[in-house]
């Protein structure tokens, strides 16, 4: 046997698969972590891009926002967070004079965990931290985008004299890649906008880790740039959610670099022709609800066979995340979606389309009631599913995906290695 472990909120839960089985587990490439991210972000705000430096940009008396991804790993936003704010200080401008804005227009609600590692620092202390939620009323009119997109962002971050942005840069399902630009929407703006600008997807080209012809990203960027950013900071990590690299200073120029710095290193090679596909989210970060989480069905669908069996591994505290995933539910046509379009309809197709194809069991903490209208079955535990599923079928090869929703799965050509499933997430049992 193969004991392969996976990302489940915020621990790991793990199934045991028959060697003879098992055609690999795909993981993403770590790259080469930062060894402490404070002074790689601290280094970069030293050496901004296409930018003054902070001193020039900010005045000791300004009063200064500092807008951060309420979907960062918690403890790199605290990094992010204290070293900018440290970087302030540096340059004259006092904690009291510093607001942190979360964003939390990607989730239905806030994020405990990554609050309590922002009360947490020391450096922090004395800055104020206001959580915006995309059902928030206190926000302020920017103007209407050239896709018809009305923007509304945080008035605690508008309502300052300068304001800093910081993004995370990494694959998206709706703008194909999400950096500074997704800080301010979806993060930072009110539900109107957020809808109106990921209803584009519906009509463009949605390619994750693609730029190239997508509405979302191009509306995205176009936001970015009329609130007025005076210094973006770009986080590029890898599909663990650890810091890879980062830039600062102008917003197009270290999204170029960024960009650049990520290239293709969420791709992931996989063998064809799996039966069963057991795929994670990739743990908190994505499985808070099941709205962000579901995208992992995107890829691994892609490389599916017709009829296999997909066990998605999301446990969803949160519950559905947004009112298209109910509302919508038994919804089954493309053009109906559009026409009655709200968030999380785009999901739903999702879903449906995968569903027209193969079987998807959810191991989640969901109630079946919420899952079950969807055409999900729930499980509670992914070995419970996984043998229930090897009992049943014929079929028994088995692909495992470790970080479904931050790699981009392909079909590994002659001669090219694809994993092995015996890495840092798998130990061989010689008892087969």
């Amino acid at each position: 046997m193969v004991e392969v472990w996976l990302p489940y909120g915020k621990t790991e839960v793990h199934i045991s698969v028959p060697l003879r089985y098992l055609l690999g587990t795909a993981e993403p490439d770590k790259g080469e972590p930062v060894a402490n991210p404070f002074e790689t972000i601290t280094e970069s705000l030293r050496n901004p891009i296409e930018s003054s430096a902070i001193d020039e940009l900010v005045k000791p008396r300004s009063k200064v926002a500092v807008g951060i991804d309420g979907t960062l790993h918690p403890q790199l936003a605290a990094y992010a967070a204290s070293s900018v704010v440290w970087t302030l200080g540096q340059s004259g401008v006092p904690s009291e004079n510093v607001t942190l804005v979360v964003g939390n227009g990607r989730r239905g609600s806030g994020y405990q965990e990554l609050m309590s590692f922002l009360q947490g620092s020391n450096i922090l202390r004395g800055v104020d931290i206001v959580e915006h939620s995309r059902s928030s009323a206190n926000v302020t009119p920017v103007g209407k985008t050239s896709a018809g997109t009305d923007l509304e962002v945080c008035s605690a971050f508008m309502s300052a004299d300068s304001r800093i942005a910081i993004g995370e840069v990494l694959i998206d399902y709706f703008s194909g890649v999400r950096g500074v630009h997704s800080t301010v929407l979806p993060a930072l703006s009110g539900r109107a906008a957020i809808e109106h600008n990921l209803g584009l997807s519906f009509s463009g080209n949605v390619v994750p880790g693609v730029q190239d012809e997508n509405r979302v990203l191009a509306d995205q960027m176009e936001a970015a740039r009329s609130v007025g950013i005076d210094l973006a900071v770009q986080l590029v990590t890898n599909g663990y959610g650890e810091l890879v690299s980062a830039f600062s200073g102008n917003f197009d120029a270290t999204w170029g670099a960024a960009t650049a710095a990520l290239g293709e290193s969420f791709k992931v090679p996989v063998e064809p022709n799996a039966d069963i596909i057991v795929a994670s989210a990739g743990g908190s970060r994505f499985d808070f609800d099941l709205y962000n989480a579901v995208w992992a069905l995107m890829g691994v669908s892609s490389i599916a066979k017709k009829r296999a069996t997909i066990i998605l591994l999301a446990e969803c505290a949160d519950e559905l995340g947004a009112e298209g995933l109910e509302t919508l539910a038994q919804v089954d046509t493309l053009s109906e979606l559009r026409r009655r379009y709200m968030l999380g309809a785009r999901a739903v197709h999702l879903i449906k389309s995968v569903l027209r194809r193969n079987e998807v069991i959810l191991v989640s903490a969901l109630p079946g009631y919420l899952a079950e209208p969807l055409g999900l079955s729930v499980e509670r535990t992914a070995s419970d599913a996984f043998e229930k599923v090897m009992q049943r079928r014929r079929g028994r090869r088995t692909l495992v995906f470790t970080h479904g929703c931050s790699t981009v799965p392909y079909v590994a050509l002659e001669g090219e290695e694809a994993d092995e499933g015996q890495g840092d997430h798998g130990e061989v049992d010689e008892d087969q």
